[in-house]
């Protein structure tokens, strides 16, 4: 009998890999298409010749530009909300827990709020404060969206340090600032890790906010940028599929590198005590 669900599990398995992967063939293949071939009849999912000319094309200047924003507005905007939600996190687990109460389910109903029906809020104030098409206004943007997730995926890893720890502290004199810094960050490393991937998944592949807050070509981040590749007459759909490809390397490699700390985090942050 055990055997049998094994089989089937990795048959399951199998087949949720070939779901997920199929979508990530079909756009490297037409990547590695030369442009008369995407729309060939009968229909390929793999190229007869593979050329590499829209990866080449593709990576033009103003793509260059728009992968350094993108870089500057994620870093930013992932190191801020990260640092605030640990401070955020933090004086929660602090607070009474009739604070508790009230602040953590306020954060939780935050998230179910569609991003689009805040964007004209945000979109007033930064633009009265006269920093619209500017790398800030698109770092504040990004913060007001990120830093409750921050919190709330923070504040779920802190609830399970070991309370004695911090109470042993405590009497033991520490201040609250010092139980911060040198027991509680420490322990939250994995928090950090698994919060500051997800945030990075979340502000790189955004495109509502980037396109509401962006005027000129100089300043649009890679999602945007990618609207260059439809035209009035037609779309390059070749150019488009590489610069996707190249545009999600970068998230890629940094989970590939981070997974076991991420896994941990999210683990850690699923049980309490």
């Amino acid at each position: 009998m055990n055997q049998r669900a094994s089989i089937q599990n990795r048959v399951f398995q199998v087949l949720i890999t070939a779901t997920v992967a199929m979508p990530l063939v079909w756009m490297l293949g037409v990547a590695l298409k030369p442009s008369s071939e995407p729309f060939s009849s009968p229909a390929q999912l793999w190229p007869n010749s593979i050329t590499f000319d829209n990866f080449l094309s593709s990576w033009r200047p103003e793509f260059q530009t728009y992968f350094l924003n993108s870089l500057i507005v994620s870093f930013a905007t992932v190191t801020i909300s990260v640092l605030l939600g640990l401070l955020g996190a933090y004086g929660l687990l602090r607070s009474p827990r009739k604070i508790r109460w009230l602040v953590y389910p306020a954060l939780l109903m935050g998230q179910m709020v569609p991003a689009a029906s805040i964007i004209i809020p945000i979109f007033a104030m930064v633009r009265n404060l006269g920093l619209i098409d500017t790398h800030l206004a698109l770092i504040l943007a990004y913060i007001a969206l990120t830093l409750p997730l921050s919190t709330v995926m923070n504040y779920a890893f802190m609830r399970s340090i070991p309370k004695d720890v911090i109470e042993a502290a405590t009497v033991d004199g520490a201040s609250t600032f010092r139980i911060f810094f040198q027991i509680v960050l420490p322990l939250s490393v994995p928090a950090v890790v698994a919060t500051g991937v997800w945030l990075t998944v979340v502000v790189w592949q955004e495109f509502l906010f980037a396109l509401a807050m962006t005027t000129s070509q100089s300043m649009r981040t890679l999602p945007v940028g990618l609207n260059d590749f439809i035209g009035q007459y037609g779309i390059r759909y070749g150019e488009l599929m590489a610069t996707s490809i190249v545009m999600s390397v970068p998230v890629v490699i940094l989970f590939l590198f981070l997974q076991r700390y991420f896994v941990q985090g999210l683990l850690s942050g699923a049980t309490k005590g």
